[in-house]
């Protein structure tokens, strides 16, 4: 027992030197947390060799096969930490309790005179982090079986808000049991877009303060239903505007076909598909935009990418980590190359010069003069979502 906490102790120390590095921690109080919480105990089923790689860790999957819940990769997990901005006596709601390792460390920085709740949906995942948290020494953690997207209100207000599962929308409870000033960090979806977003409560709006790129499931509950995952059978399934009118006739043929490289196009990519700022510029200016994603990746040769689907061209272009592919006709390609383009020409804003505003639905500006003109906004059921780029030349 002894050697097997000195090789996770030893483990834990490399997976945070590694975190320092990349600068994904950046504050001392965030690395002493990571340092102090072993995340082993919170996957009891994993090796610890597993367990302290820089990964996200599946736990569970739901009937369709796609995963349910997870422990957070720790380099994204310590990105949102470092926006969150925790301080010592800070009471803080979690939005998906997971493992309940992300409690753990937040409690750790808010210290005994804070207080941490954290919620699930899932009621055997919250059980389970109930307990994985006694065992590693955190039983003051308030673990709570229900729907997060009605936050906690037992415990409101909360200094900070974080959120583990993506959302296109931003639901009224969150805002509402934040504190003036207070700060939510959120996985918001800007279509096939995913972006780690500090926002800091001004009155009824939400703006931000630093975007970052990330990639979470989709949130469950009362409040998942705008931009839905439409699953196509087959093991596959699909996100973005014209998603639900994607015959899935049409994407098998066009995976199934040759696919061709795309020339003289240079695209920012990340482990999550296309990104950076023109990422974010084309899933707000083209409703083509999807995102593809299979439970059966040995089929179709892929688990994630994202590109453009032009449906009545039947062209499908698709970024992967290595290269720019299209099939079927070129039409979603030049598209693409068109959109490039256009970024380049104004400047290459990234995702330093994204600002965001959550308003209350109904209640946002109206729909600005420069439209899909380096601003732009998504009105949702609960939220109008403004986007624009900081310096548009």
């Amino acid at each position: 027992m002894a050697a097997l906490d000195a090789e996770a102790e030893n483990l834990r120390h490399a997976l945070v030197d590694g975190l320092r590095r990349g600068l994904a921690i950046r504050t001392a109080q965030v690395e002493a947390a990571f340092r102090r919480v072993p995340r082993h105990l919170f996957l009891p089923n994993v090796a610890p060799a597993d367990a302290y790689r820089d990964d996200a860790i599946v736990t569970r999957r739901g009937p369709d096969g796609l995963p349910s819940s997870s422990s957070s990769q720790p380099g994204i997990m310590a990105i949102m930490l470092e926006q969150l901005a925790l301080q010592p006596g800070h009471r803080v709601l979690e939005v998906g309790a997971g493992t309940g390792y992300n409690a753990a460390v937040i409690r750790e920085i808010v210290g005994a005179g804070g207080r941490v709740v954290t919620v699930e949906i899932q009621a055997d995942v919250a059980r389970e982090a109930a307990a994985h948290l006694t065992a590693a020494g955190y039983p003051d953690v308030t673990v709570v079986a229900t729907d997060g997207g009605f936050g906690h209100p037992p415990d409101a207000p909360y200094d900070r808000i974080i959120v583990t599962a993506s959302a296109a929308d931003v639901p009224p409870p969150w805002r509402q049991q934040l504190v003036p000033g207070g700060v939510l960090v959120l996985p918001l979806r800007l279509r096939t877009q995913c972006l780690s977003v500090a926002l800091v409560r001004d009155g009824d709006v939400l703006r931000s303060r630093g975007v970052e790129c990330c990639g979470f499931m989709h949130l469950r509950g009362a409040f998942e239903g705008s931009d839905p995952i439409v699953d196509l059978g087959e093991g596959l399934f699909l996100s973005g505007p014209q998603a639900p009118d994607v015959p899935l006739d049409l994407l098998r043929a066009l995976l199934s076909s040759p696919s061709r490289r795309v020339g003289g196009l240079i695209v920012p990519v990340n482990s999550f598909g296309l990104g950076g700022g023109l990422g974010v510029y084309l899933a707000l200016q083209d409703p083509r935009v999807v995102d593809i994603f299979t439970t059966a990746p040995e089929r179709w040769g892929f688990h994630t990418v994202s590109g453009l689907l032009d449906i009545p061209a039947r062209s499908l272009c698709l970024v992967r980590p290595d290269a720019v592919v299209v099939y079927g006709s070129d039409a979603a390609a030049d598209r693409l190359r068109s959109s490039a383009a256009e970024w380049v020409g104004v400047g290459r804003p990234g995702l330093d010069r994204l600002r965001i505003e959550v308003w209350p639905a109904g209640r946002g500006p109206g729909e600005p003069a420069r439209n899909g003109q380096g601003r732009w906004v998504l009105r949702h059921r609960w939220s109008d979502v403004t986007c624009w780029f900081e310096d548009w030349t």
